[in-house]
């Protein structure tokens, strides 16, 4: 279960982070540095996870890579781009679904203001098949 919390402290570590480096850097600096402050916050960050799922039975070992695990609840994908397309924001959806996981953050770092670059994504659960 997600602390309701977590998110509120994810949010305010990205914020800290964007103050101090401001957009236009890579992606992985933004990460980094990321992984710093929520460690700061004596959070639990598991950094680069290779994504795994089962499917028709079988267990896949995907190239994808989940780019921060939060206190084994929130995922925190981080990008640094003009624009974030239609296309990122189904693949969070993917990636939170086959993980496991049920809430995440899209953080976009490369915004004028780090408040407008997150989005929160979470998985609503599907009713029992009848």
């Amino acid at each position: 279960m997600i602390s309701v919390d977590l998110p509120h402290l994810i949010v305010g570590a990205c914020m800290a982070v964007h103050r101090t480096l401001g957009p236009g850097l890579m992606r992985e600096a933004y990460e980094e540095c990321l992984v710093v402050e929520l460690r700061c916050l004596e959070l639990k960050v598991e950094r680069g996870s290779a994504l795994s799922f089962d499917y028709q039975g079988q267990r896949i070992n995907s190239a994808a890579r989940l780019d921060l695990i939060v206190d084994d609840a929130c995922l925190v994908q981080v990008y640094s781009s003009e624009l974030v397309l239609d296309l990122d924001r189904q693949k969070m959806d993917t990636l939170l679904r086959l993980s496991g996981l049920r809430s995440g953050l899209l953080a976009n770092f490369n915004v004028p203001v780090m408040r407008k670059g997150i989005e929160r994504f979470t998985v609503k659960r599907r009713e029992a098949a009848e």
